[in-house]
Formats: C-alpha cells, sequence, structure tokens
C-alpha cells in the first residue's frame, strides 16, 4: 500500500474514532488494506481506550485569542509600512526618473542649438 493511502485510512480511522465514520465508508477500504493496517488500528483503539480528554482552561482560551489578535495587529501593521515604504520608493523612483528625462531633453536641445550655431558659424565668411 502506498503511503499516502495508509496515511489517509489512518486519519480517516482517527475520525471514526471521534464519531465521524463517513470518512471511512468513502474510502472503501480493502480487507488487503485492513490486514496490513490493523495493528495500527488497534494502537490507536487503544490510545482513545487510555487517553482522557483535555479541554484546555478559559484563561488559556483568552489569553491566546488576545495573543493572536496582538500578532495579527502586529503583521498588519508591518504590512502596511512595507506597502508605503514601497510606494513612498516608487514615487522617488518616478520623480528621478521624470528629472532625468527633463534633464535629457534640456541636453539634447542645448546640443541641437549647439550644433546649429556651430554649423551657421562654419558657413559664415569672414571678411
Amino acid at each position: 500500500m502506498r503511503k499516502r493511502r495508509a496515511a489517509n485510512v489512518l486519519i480517516a480511522h482517527a475520525d471514526a474514532l471521534m464519531g465521524r465514520s463517513e470518512a471511512m465508508h468513502r474510502l472503501e477500504i480493502t480487507d488487503a488494506e485492513r490486514a496490513q493496517l490493523a495493528p495500527l488500528f488497534r494502537v490507536t483503539d487503544r490510545l482513545r481506550d487510555t487517553m482522557i480528554p483535555v479541554s484546555p482552561s478559559a484563561a488559556f482560551v483568552r489569553s491566546l485569542g488576545k495573543e493572536l489578535a496582538n500578532t495579527a495587529k502586529h503583521q498588519i501593521a508591518i504590512t502596511r509600512r512595507m506597502r508605503r515604504g514601497v510606494l513612498i520608493g516608487a514615487a522617488a523612483v518616478g520623480s528621478l526618473v521624470s528629472i532625468a528625462s527633463i534633464v535629457g531633453a534640456i541636453v539634447l536641445v542645448v546640443m541641437r542649438l549647439r550644433a546649429r550655431a556651430h554649423a551657421r558659424a562654419a558657413h559664415i565668411p569672414m571678411g
């Protein structure tokens, strides 16, 4: 039996132990699979019989809830800061590109004007 299939069967068996037996019916486990996994089924059955269900205290649940909420707020704040930084960086790069374009255009115009002036000066007879 493949590992994934065995894992799915064991998960379905664990679900069945917790009262959700529909998963075992959906998998259509063969007799050969059942025989191969029987030792593991017995272990899980023994664990279920010996383990006592434990529920967390109300204080723990509240504390965990607060901790998770604070962590989520912290993550949101970090994400906002990152977005703001990226936005400011993109705006700065855009401004630099605009300035570079304007400077380039000015340099191009000046060079053409100088070239024209130089060409006119070359055609004027000295005299």
